[in-house]
């Protein structure tokens, strides 16, 4: 291999690697945005459920 084609393969190196690390840093951000969103949906279904019972428990 000659000399001559080590930067382009040092390039093409940061390139693959840096795009995979990118992708992998986009992925955990969306699961932890899709935990927040299920951690908020629980909250509304248990104040809701523990609101209806308190309906109910009054009538």
């Amino acid at each position: 291999m000659e000399s001559s084609h080590w930067p382009l393969i040092l390039i093409e190196g940061v390139l693959v690697f840096g795009g995979a690390l990118v992708f992998g840093w986009w992925q955990l951000r969306s699961v932890k945005r899709d935990r927040e969103k299920a951690r908020v949906q629980r909250e509304r279904e248990q104040a809701g459920s523990a609101e209806e019972q308190a309906r109910s428990e009054t009538s």
